[in-house]
């Protein structure tokens, strides 16, 4: 048994890294029975769906980690800014695999489409269903604006990507990229802007024209 549990983490994790590099389409379960040290056969043994079965551990394993760590993360504090800062900060410490997760969502074009459904439900129960409820409490508290939930969710998520370290193969030369802000003070920026907007005077006046609700 753990020899078989060793086999299937090795498989993943190999494909998970080759995935990374390439994409799906330049991943073969050649190369991955290879670096393992086994047949390809083994490889149909502990995934039978073959490709597509080892994609869809792969997708699961990174939604779980990551999951794990956005709920530590919105665990944090007492207000909806101490959970923003604690999530948006993981974001800043490279806590979730960006360049995977990307790849991860690409290849979900090259899979059947009962396994999109499944990555796809399971990326918006552990990811973006806590953010989600977050953000409903937070309004219903009278912290942010009425609007919809999901919008703030996703809304926020793509702001505090941003945060995310630069890729070391980015497409700059060392000597040009930009210093990097401390991780605290970019966590904080992003949640003061996510919060406040960009504006210089963030306090509404009698003249100003009513926002639209959404």
């Amino acid at each position: 048994m753990t020899q078989q549990v060793d086999t299937r983490t090795r498989a993943r994790d190999e494909f998970a890294r080759l995935l990374a590099e390439r994409g799906y389409l330049g991943v073969s379960l050649e190369e991955v029975a290879t670096l393992v040290e086994v047949k390809k056969a083994s490889l149909y043994h502990h995934f039978p769906g073959g490709k597509a079965a080892l994609f869809a551990a792969v997708a699961h394993h990174y939604i779980r980690e990551s999951g794990a760590g956005l709920r530590a993360a919105l665990d944090s504090g007492d207000t909806v800014r101490d959970r923003l800062l604690a999530l948006a900060g993981a974001y800043a410490q490279g806590a979730f695999d960006s360049v995977l997760g990307d790849r991860i969502y690409d290849a979900t074009r090259h899979v059947d489409d009962a396994t999109r459904a499944e990555i796809s439900h399971a990326y918006l129960q552990a990811l973006v269903a806590p953010v989600t409820e977050l953000m409903e409490r937070a309004v219903e508290a009278g912290e942010l604006r009425q609007a919809d939930p999901g919008f703030l969710a996703l809304a926020f998520m793509e702001l505090a990507a941003v945060a995310q370290p630069l890729p070391p193969e980015v497409a700059l030369p060392p000597q040009e990229r930009p210093a990097p802000t401390p991780r605290r003070q970019l966590a904080q920026d992003v949640v003061d802007l996510f919060l406040y907007g960009a504006a210089t005077d963030r306090r509404p006046t009698t003249s100003s024209p009513k926002r639209r609700k959404i």
